[in-house]
C-alpha cells in the first residue's frame, strides 16, 4: 500500500514537472510573440539572468554575455548609459519601480529601441536584494513613429504645396505651402473638391486625358493653369498620385503643386533674350539667321529672289564715346524705328549688334525696287536725328546681296552683303552698293594676310625697326619706339596698317604683341650692355590690356631678359584706354607699380577727359601727329598742341610730339616749350644695327 502511495506521488510530481515545462514554454512563446523578455538581477551575488527573448532582442547568445549589470550597460547605446544607470540607481534609493525608454546596440552594430520596467525586492533591513524587470522591443514602433514624424514634418515644411483628398476627391488637408500658393486656408476648402480652384482655362479633353492617366498608371504629372483665391491665374506643375490600401482599395489622392509662374516668365525672357535684341526689341542675329534659312527652300522651289541688306551706321562710335552709352542707345532705338518705317510689313529688320542692322526683303520682283528702298534708308540718315534736344548728323553705309545670285545660304548672303557694305565704307561712306564678284579681291587679300600672319612669327618673317626719340633741348637721343615690320615671302613688305588691324580683329595681337615686347627688350638690353642707356617704347593694344595674364607675362619677360623695367615704356593708344576706362586705369596703375614707364599714344583723338587723365600713372603724353603736321601753318592745330602741352605740364607729365618731319615743325614745338620730338626730321625707323650707328653718330641739327 505504501509503495502504491509512493508511486502515485512520483507520478504526480512528474505530471507537475511536465505541466511546469509546458507552462514555461508557453510563457517563453508568449514573450517572443509580444517581443517582451524578462530579467532578474541578484544584487547579492551580482548575477543577471536574461530570458531567451532578452537575448534575441539584444542579438546575443547566452555564452556571449557575462551576465552582470556592467555587461548589460556595455550593450546600452553609449549616449543613453548615464540615463539608464541614473534611473536604476534612483529607483533603488526611492525603493520604487521605474519605467524607461532607451536605445541598445546589438551584436551586429544595429541600434534598437526598448522599453524597460523594473521592480525591486528588499530584505527586512530595507536592503535591496533583487531586481526583476521586463524588456520590450519597440524598435518597429519607434521606427514607424519616426517615419510618421518625418512625413508630418516634411508635409508641414516642404516648399511644394500638398493637398490630400479622399477617394471622392473631397479635400482633407493642405500644407502651408499650398495655402501660400493658392491663397486658400484649409477651413475655406476642406470637404470641397479641387474644382473650386479651377481656372476654366483647360477644356474637357484635357481633364479626360489627366484622369485616364491616373486610372491607368496611378499618377499624372504635367503643367496646368489654376486660379488663386484672389482670382489671379498662375502656372503650376502638378503631380497627382492615387493611394491604395493593402487590400488594393483606393483611399486617397495626393496632389503636389509647384508654382512655376516665375519660371515660365523667365523662360519667356530667356527666349526673348535668345532671339530678340533687348535694346531695340528687333530680331537678333540668331533669329535673323533662322528666318533667312527657313525662307530659302520656298524661294528655291518657287524660283523667287530675296535681298539681304547689311547696314552700318557711320560715325556712331563718335556719338557713343562723346555723349555716353545712354545717348548711344537712344540713337540706335531711333535708327531702328526709322528703318522699320521704310520697310514692307513682310520684311524683317534685325540688329546684329552694335550699330549693325540687317534686312530681309522677301519675294522681290525687281532690283529697282530694292534700290529704291536702299536709297530711302540712305536719304533718311542724311537728315539729323534728334535725341534729348540734340541733333546728331550721321549717315549709313548699306551693302546688298541677292539670293540666289550672290549666295545659296545664309553665310554666303550675309558675307556678300557685308562685303558690299565694306566697299561703301572704303569709298567714303553714306551710300549703298550691290555686291559684285570683284569685291571679293580685297576680302581675299585680307583672308590671305590673316591666315599667313598666324605663322609669320614661327617662320621668322617679322622684324623690328626703331624710330629715335630726340630731346632738342639736350640735343640727345634719349629713347626709341619699337615698330614691327612684316616681310611676306610672296607679297613683300606688308605695311603695319595692313596687318595690325587684322591682328586685333582676329585676336592674333596677343602672340604678336608678346613677340614684339620680347624682341624689343632683348635688343634694347644689347644696347644697354654696349653703354647706350636708352628707353624703348613698346605699343600695347586694348586686347593685351584685357588679357588677365598680360601684366605677369610682360613682367616675366623683363625679368628673364634682365632689363631694368624703368627703361621700358609701354605706349597705350588713348582710344584703347577709353574702351574700358576703369579697367584700363586699374591695369596701367599696376604696371606703373611694377616699374614700367607709361605713355599715352595719339593723345587728343580719343575723346578723353581730365578726370581719367589725372588718375592715370602715365609719365608721358604723346601728341598725335595729325596735330603736328600743320602746326606751323594752322593756328587751330597750334592752339591744340599748346593746350595739350600746358595741361600735361600742369599735371607733371612729359610731352612728346610725333610726326615732327620738318624744321618748321621743330621750331614751332620749341617755341611751345615741347623739347621731346619724334619724326622723320631726324630719322625714319631703322633696324637695330643702323639705329645703333645712328645714335653713335648723332648730331642734333635743329638749332
Amino acid at each position: 500500500m505504501q509503495n502504491s502511495d509512493n508511486l502515485e506521488v512520483s507520478l504526480d510530481i512528474v505530471a507537475k514537472k511536465e505541466y511546469c515545462k509546458k507552462l514555461y514554454a508557453g510563457f517563453m512563446e508568449a514573450q517572443a510573440l509580444a517581443n517582451i523578455g524578462h530579467w532578474e538581477l541578484d544584487l547579492v551575488a551580482n548575477t543577471l539572468y536574461w530570458s531567451d527573448e532578452v537575448y534575441r532582442i539584444f542579438g546575443l547568445e547566452p555564452q556571449e554575455f557575462d551576465a552582470t549589470y556592467e555587461a548589460f550597460l556595455q550593450h546600452t547605446y553609449p549616449e543613453d548609459r548615464t540615463k539608464v544607470n541614473d534611473a536604476y540607481t534612483h529607483s533603488l534609493q526611492q525603493k520604487q519601480g521605474y519605467y524607461i525608454e532607451h536605445r541598445i546596440v546589438r551584436k551586429d552594430g544595429s541600434v534598437g529601441f526598448v522599453e524597460e520596467r523594473c521592480e525591486h525586492e528588499f530584505n527586512a533591513d530595507g536592503e535591496a536584494i533583487r531586481s526583476i524587470g521586463t524588456v520590450h522591443d519597440v524598435t518597429e514602433k519607434m521606427m514607424t513613429q519616426n517615419e510618421l514624424y518625418l512625413a508630418a514634418a516634411l508635409f508641414k515644411k516642404m516648399n511644394d504645396g500638398v493637398m490630400i483628398t479622399d477617394a471622392m476627391q473631397r479635400i482633407i488637408t493642405i500644407n502651408a505651402a499650398f495655402s501660400k500658393i493658392s491663397g486658400y486656408e484649409l477651413k475655406e476648402i476642406v470637404g470641397k473638391t479641387p474644382h473650386v480652384m479651377s481656372s476654366g482655362w483647360h477644356d474637357k479633353h484635357f481633364y479626360e486625358e489627366l484622369w485616364q492617366a491616373i486610372n491607368t498608371s496611378g499618377q499624372w504629372s504635367g503643367e496646368l493653369i489654376d486660379r488663386r483665391k484672389n482670382g489671379e491665374l498662375y502656372t503650376a506643375h502638378l503631380n497627382i498620385i492615387a493611394i491604395h490600401n493593402t487590400r488594393g482599395e483606393l483611399t486617397n489622392y495626393i496632389s503636389i503643386v509647384n508654382d512655376i509662374s516665375e519660371k515660365k516668365q523667365k523662360e519667356t525672357l530667356i527666349h526673348n533674350l535668345a532671339y530678340f535684341d533687348p535694346l531695340t526689341e528687333l530680331p537678333n542675329r540668331v533669329l535673323f539667321q533662322e528666318r533667312v534659312s527657313r525662307k530659302i527652300p520656298s524661294l528655291k522651289k518657287n524660283g523667287k529672289k530675296m535681298a539681304i541688306f547689311f547696314i552700318d551706321m557711320d560715325n556712331f562710335k563718335n556719338i557713343n564715346d562723346t555723349y555716353g552709352h545712354f545717348t548711344g542707345d537712344r540713337f540706335l532705338i531711333e535708327v531702328a524705328r526709322l528703318i522699320k518705317s521704310l520697310l514692307h510689313e513682310q520684311d524683317t529688320l534685325a540688329r546684329l549688334g552694335g550699330d549693325e542692322f540687317t534686312v530681309i526683303m522677301e519675294d522681290i520682283d525687281s532690283l529697282v525696287d530694292v534700290a529704291s528702298v536702299a536709297q530711302k534708308i540712305i536719304d533718311t540718315f542724311d537728315k539729323p536725328i534728334k535725341i534729348e534736344n540734340r541733333e546728331f548728323y550721321t549717315g549709313a553705309s548699306l551693302g546688298i546681296s541677292i539670293y540666289p545670285d550672290d549666295g545659296k545660304n545664309y553665310e554666303e548672303l550675309v558675307k556678300a552683303a557685308d562685303t558690299a557694305m565694306y566697299q561703301v565704307k572704303e569709298s567714303g561712306k553714306k551710300g549703298y552698293k550691290f555686291y559684285t564678284r570683284l569685291m571679293n579681291e580685297k576680302i581675299t587679300q585680307r583672308v590671305l594676310i590673316e591666315n599667313d600672319l598666324r605663322g609669320a612669327i614661327a617662320r621668322e618673317e617679322l622684324f623690328l625697326e626703331y624710330q629715335p626719340k630726340v630731346n632738342i633741348a639736350t640735343k640727345s637721343v634719349y629713347g626709341m619706339e619699337a615698330l614691327v615690320r612684316w616681310n611676306h615671302p610672296k607679297i613683300g613688305l606688308v605695311r603695319p596698317d595692313q596687318f595690325i588691324g587684322i591682328a586685333e580683329e582676329s585676336d592674333q595681337i596677343l602672340p604678336l604683341g608678346l613677340w614684339v615686347a620680347q624682341e624689343a627688350m632683348r635688343q634694347t638690353k644689347i644696347l644697354h650692355d654696349a653703354g647706350m642707356q636708352l628707353v624703348v617704347s613698346i605699343n600695347v593694344s586694348s586686347k593685351q590690356l584685357e588679357d588677365p595674364s598680360f601684366v605677369d607675362t610682360i613682367c616675366a619677360l623683363a625679368h628673364d631678359i634682365g632689363i631694368d623695367k624703368s627703361y621700358v615704356e609701354l605706349e597705350i593708344t588713348e582710344s584703347h584706354i577709353m574702351k574700358n576706362v576703369d579697367y584700363a586705369l586699374e591695369v596701367l596703375n599696376v604696371l606703373d607699380k611694377r616699374g614700367f614707364l607709361l605713355s599715352i599714344d595719339d593723345f587728343g583723338t580719343g575723346y578723353s577727359s581730365l578726370n581719367y587723365l589725372k588718375k592715370l600713372s602715365t609719365k608721358t603724353i604723346k601728341i598725335d601727329r595729325s596735330f603736328v603736321l600743320d602746326i606751323d601753318k594752322n593756328p587751330d592745330d597750334r592752339s591744340i598742341v599748346a593746350a595739350i602741352i600746358a595741361m600735361a605740364t600742369s599735371l607733371g607729365k612729359d610731352v612728346i610730339a610725333e610726326g615732327s618731319e620738318t624744321r618748321a615743325h621743330i621750331e614751332a614745338l620749341r617755341s611751345l616749350e615741347c623739347a621731346k620730338v619724334q619724326g622723320y626730321f631726324f630719322s625714319k625707323p631703322l633696324k637695330i644695327e643702323l639705329f645703333k650707328e645712328f645714335v653713335t653718330n648723332f648730331k642734333c641739327d635743329a638749332t
